[in-house]
């Protein structure tokens, strides 16, 4: 005999649908079930939706999703991009700066060696 049982996930809240089959075991003596999996049920419908309904409502938003995902992607390494020059840009100028000071530090230990000999 079968069955459609289903079964809540308390963790995320979704209920999934089985199919329920009774058996006799013989070496056990008792009754047992096998179960397949059918489905995702859903919440405002009650329907049973299956993984190949999924994957293909899935697939038609997919190219939309995957579409504006990539161009988000794009921006955020523009953005990066823009951000690693502006930083290189500081990096020279304080290289600059720091070239700058260790040749007056070099110009003040001459001074002050030839004043103290």
């Amino acid at each position: 005999m079968s069955c459609i049982v289903y079964q809540v996930d308390h963790k995320t809240g979704i209920k999934y649908a089985y199919e329920s089959v009774s058996y006799w075991d013989k070496d056990k003596q008792q009754p047992r079930s096998k179960r397949k999996y059918l489905g995702k049920v859903d919440p405002e419908t009650g329907e049973i939706i299956t993984k190949k309904q999924r994957a293909v409502h899935s697939a038609d938003n997919g190219s939309v999703q995957e579409a504006d995902l990539i161009a988000g992607l794009k921006e955020t390494i523009e953005n990066k991009n823009a951000e690693i020059d502006a930083l290189k840009d500081d990096l020279r100028e304080i290289c600059q700066k720091y070239d700058k000071l260790l040749k007056n530090v070099k110009k003040i230990e001459k001074i002050t060696s030839e004043s103290l000999s």
